[in-house]
């Protein structure tokens, strides 16, 4: 026998019982915790039973889950209000930190003002049976309130499936022949007549054509580009024509009411979360940066011998570039600009060095590793055998070796050759001796912070392969160079051979040039940013703290102050530097991509240890030129652009 509660005892006794104080007090018992092999809170809920039985208010409990809310309850809960990323995630931030006034016996908002979470779900999917036919039979809607719920979510499903955007993925098709131009209909139907078989057969049809345009579209963004909101409608399509079958299976006396509940109760505890929001939506952006980040890296592998020396021969051209780069950083460092225009200048000269190495085929070794590593995913995620990811690292390893000591052994002595040059022509050398030491034993690998300053700089080459990877997808999203090919304005003013050689142009190197034009920016103005905050940074990049060193080292020569020492620290500092922005760089992307792959770290883990394995039996396979002879597949498993 069921022991009363006084306070339960009291709650009912004021009239009609309050929905929301009778489940707060059945929410304050535990679902775990039990007494005679029952959880406390399911012998609450047979005591609330039996009192409402005893006090004969069922009624009014029954009334009072039926307000007119409980189709928005039913309908929406679990679901976006927004159709659009950001406007959901503002929303949700804005809620969270700001309070709302609700109408009175709003199901949906009492819902949502519970704070339910996991344990709460879990704990209703386990009831007992004899506890799910007393609720049920006491708590479930009449069967127009589920063919409401299922009219109102097909509207705005109908709504959200012929929005323009979603239409023009399929061009050829006409808008009277998207399947959600029939939705409401078929739904209004169901509903209206659930047991009739007809209705029900159109309905299922119906569905199945929605769900297939939803396969289309998604297959026509991976092979363009990827948008969010687009990613992010297709996804909140998907969830409302499952919920709006499981209402149309209540109308007709199906479902499983416990679990709909328990569904329930996860998706307004998932409502409040930000991480859940974009976990999904941003990861097929990230996917899809990384596979466009993945593509350019394949021109950063040399597969074979001859490969590898052309890509030492690029890679001297960027050192020459690089040589004159660093002297007019130096130079501008020096003058009295404001820092807003000073941070401008310095990455303008960054971004054109950087693209005009681009244009003329030129590499920059540090570039290489954020773009190689996606590849190198992409590699993974086909779980073909190790060898061929083992024989891939071992080609990143040595291409970025030879592409390091092309920059480095290049920009340094052309960078020397500036210097005395300069004094030759001038009598005095074009750096001050505070910037030429500085330049010298600001490379020193232990004094001050030159590791960390190199790993950071790892970072901003990681940062930078984003930005280019996310502009080769925006590109390809909106089919940009197509457009510039086709548009009239164009063709007109350069003819339709300029216009589509400027769509090839664009094709080429938009995402370098956004690349390079970030990057650029990102060693200026994160130090900056740094100084702002009272934080002393640099920037440690390989070839441009070669071509530093070699510019301070021959200015210090020039006038006999050299210190021979510091030099060869130096000389030791831009290895450490290069393995450092190596390392963190290739990390960083290799962690990105694995993440937007879904790859366990149990796969990438193995990789590592076999890679171990063979650099200990044969170091030289990873640093230096391929056998003659021998090759890579040019072709990385799952690359369809090879």
């Amino acid at each position: 026998m069921l022991l009363s509660d006084p306070r339960l005892d009291d709650l009912l006794s004021n009239g009609a019982p309050r929905l929301e104080s009778l489940l707060r007090w059945l929410l304050e018992a535990s679902p775990v915790d039990s007494v005679d092999g029952e959880a406390r809170r399911t012998t609450r809920l047979r005591r609330l039973h039996a009192a409402l039985v005893f006090r004969g208010q069922t009624g009014a409990l029954t009334e009072a889950w039926n307000h007119a809310s409980a189709i928005r309850l039913l309908a929406e809960t679990g679901l976006p209000d927004r159709t659009t990323l950001m406007g959901e995630g503002f929303l949700r931030i804005v809620d969270r930190v700001i309070p709302r006034l609700d109408p009175e016996g709003d199901l949906y908002a009492l819902l949502d003002r519970l704070d339910l979470d996991e344990a709460d779900a879990v704990w209703i999917e386990g009831l007992p049976e004899d506890l799910r036919a007393t609720w049920g039979a006491l708590l479930a809607p009449p069967p127009e309130i589920w063919a409401h719920a299922a009219r109102l979510l097909a509207h705005r499903a109908a709504a959200v499936g012929l929005s323009r955007d979603l239409l023009a993925l399929d061009p050829e098709g006409s808008d009277a022949e998207s399947p959600f131009f029939h939705l409401t209909r078929m739904v209004h139907d169901a509903g209206e007549r659930p047991s009739d078989p007809g209705a029900r057969i159109a309905w299922q049809a119906c569905r199945a054509a929605c769900t297939a345009t939803l396969a289309q579209a998604q297959a026509r963004l991976d092979d363009r580009g990827v948008s969010t909101d687009l990613v992010f409608r297709l996804e909140l399509l998907e969830a409302q024509l499952a919920r709006i079958a499981q209402l149309l299976d209540f109308a007709a006396g199906r479902g499983d009411g416990p679990a709909f509940a328990a569904e329930l109760v996860r998706g307004s505890a998932a409502q409040h979360g930000l991480l859940n929001l974009l976990r999904t939506t941003v990861k097929r952006l990230a996917r899809k940066v990384v596979e466009h980040t993945g593509e350019t890296g394949e021109h950063y592998i040399a597969r074979n011998r001859s490969e590898w020396w052309a890509m030492g021969r690029s890679a001297a051209g960027g050192g020459l570039l690089t040589a004159g780069t660093a002297l007019l950083k130096v130079s501008l460092s020096v003058l009295p600009l404001a820092p807003l225009l000073l941070g401008a200048s310095l990455t303008s000269n960054y971004a054109v060095s950087f693209c005009l190495m681009q244009l003329m085929g030129f590499s920059l070794a540090s570039k290489q590793p954020a773009m190689t590593a996606a590849a190198l995913a992409r590699a993974l995620e086909e779980n073909d055998g190790q060898v061929r990811e083992v024989e891939l690292v071992a080609a990143i390893t040595r291409t970025q070796a030879i592409a390091t000591l092309g920059n480095v052994l290049a920009t340094m002595p052309v960078a020397t050759g500036i210097i005395l040059a300069w004094v030759q022509l001038t009598g005095h050398a074009p750096l001050d001796r505070e910037a030429a030491l500085h330049a010298v034993q600001g490379t020193h690998p232990f004094h001050g912070w030159t590791l960390v300053f190199a790993a950071l700089t790892g970072v901003l080459l990681w940062l930078s392969s984003l930005a280019a990877g996310w502009t080769a997808n925006w590109s390809a999203y909106r089919c940009l160079p197509e457009a510039l090919a086709q548009n009239h304005r164009l063709r007109s003013w350069f003819g339709a051979h300029g216009a589509e050689s400027l769509g090839r142009f664009i094709h080429r190197h938009l995402a370098g040039f956004a690349g390079y034009t970030a990057l650029g920016a990102l060693l200026v103005f994160v130090p900056m940013a740094f100084a702002f905050a009272g934080i002393h940074a640099e920037v440690r990049h390989v070839t441009l703290q070669a071509a530093s060193l070699a510019l301070g080292a021959a200015t210090l020569w020039s006038e006999g102050a050299l210190v021979w020492k510091d030099a060869l620290w130096g000389l030791a500092g831009i290895g450490f530097i290069g393995i450092l922005n190596f390392a963190v760089s290739f990390a960083l992307a290799l962690w990105t991509a694995l993440r937007a792959r879904d790859l366990s770290g149990r796969a990438s883990r193995r990789l590592w240890l076999e890679i171990l394995r063979a650099f200990n039996r044969n170091p030289g396979r990873f640093l230096l030129p391929p056998r003659r002879g021998a090759t890579l597949d040019s072709r990385v498993p799952g690359d369809s652009h090879a």
